[in-house]
């Protein structure tokens, strides 16, 4: 089995690199870097993953066009691989629209947005003078300046139906989010591939991950406790709407913005049910979490990523599940 570990960049960079060196050693398939605005760099941070471990890959997740040009990208993971051959995939998605409006960015035609900056990071990486006249993007002749010397893999963030489809059509992969319930990711799953036929590519061509928000203890309250801030900040963009009906409890979205907007991290977990735990996430005690890892992976995910919650303490339990499973 195939497991990756994902960091939210809310704790502290030694605190990651202690538990990069933990995953690497513990034979973990990969580390994803997730890039929440305001919080600790996913590029940055990645690089130090790579230079404290011996053989684990390494993806920043996702790069949003947004916020990063297509050449700014392609540098940064081009001089990431130079770093660690063979170590390195990336991940490319729209973002948090609620963060990134927060900072005065607005999302505007992603489906377009993103065909255009996946097609140019694929010139750009393999050594092509770009020259390139899109409706979202315009390239005169730049050419990236160091050469890449392994195939870089691509995956795609995606919640909604269209870019599921669209990820499927043009990923490497599909990388689905946090806090996503297994009957949404087996809905997710179907749209991928309804993508991936439209591009003629088999089902089997395309890694389907996924983070997966993970609490492991003896106690099975604290670990529930624990997932509760991470998935009151994920719930409360309106496009997780769907996915919490699916999940079957009930969350007040609305509720969420207004005390995520003021960082009332106490006041946030009160909007978030015990039920709403259960359904979205791996939290309780190691054999709960076993157990509850089987319906996820059975929902189509073949590369679960655990996003490890709690104190550091706790957070290198969900790596030690990892090294047993």
């Amino acid at each position: 089995m195939r497991l990756g570990l994902c960091f939210d960049g809310f704790y502290s960079i030694t605190e990651m690199v202690e538990l990069a060196g933990l995953a690497d050693e513990a034979g973990m398939d990969s580390i994803w870097m997730s890039d929440h605005l305001c919080f600790r760099d996913s590029v940055a941070s990645s690089m130090a993953f790579l230079t404290t471990t011996r053989r684990i890959k390494v993806v920043p997740a996702p790069l949003s066009p947004y916020s990063r040009p297509p050449i700014v990208s392609a540098m940064a993971v081009a001089t990431m691989e130079e770093m660690a051959q063979g170590r390195v995939a990336m991940t490319v998605g729209t973002g948090n629209p609620m963060a990134l409006e927060e900072v005065g960015i607005k999302v505007t035609r992603p489906l377009k947005t993103m065909r255009e900056y996946v097609q140019l990071l694929r010139a750009f990486l393999s050594g092509e003078t770009v020259d390139f006249d899109g409706e979202i993007f315009r390239v005169k002749g730049a050419k990236l300046g160091l050469k890449t010397t392994s195939p870089m893999s691509i995956y795609m963030t995606a919640v909604r139906p269209k870019m599921l489809r669209l990820a499927g059509e043009i990923g490497d992969g599909v990388l689905l989010s946090a806090g996503c319930a297994p009957r949404y990711i087996a809905q997710c799953v179907t749209e991928i591939r309804t993508g991936a036929e439209r591009a003629g590519k088999s089902p089997a061509e395309s890694d389907i991950a996924g983070f997966i928000t993970t609490s492991v203890s003896d106690n099975a309250k604290e670990a529930i406790e624990a997932s509760k801030t991470f998935l009151a900040y994920v719930f409360r963009n309106k496009h997780h709407a769907e996915n919490i009906r699916m999940g079957g409890a009930q969350v007040g979205q609305e509720g969420l913005v207004a005390v995520v907007a003021k960082r009332d991290w106490e006041g946030a977990k009160k909007l978030i049910s015990d039920e709403v735990v259960f359904a979205h996430s791996i939290s309780g005690t190691p054999s709960d979490c076993r157990g509850r890892l089987g319906q996820f992976i059975e929902a189509g995910l073949n590369l679960p990523i655990l996003l490890p919650m709690g104190t550091q303490e706790a957070r290198k339990k969900v790596v030690e599940l990892a090294r047993e499973l």
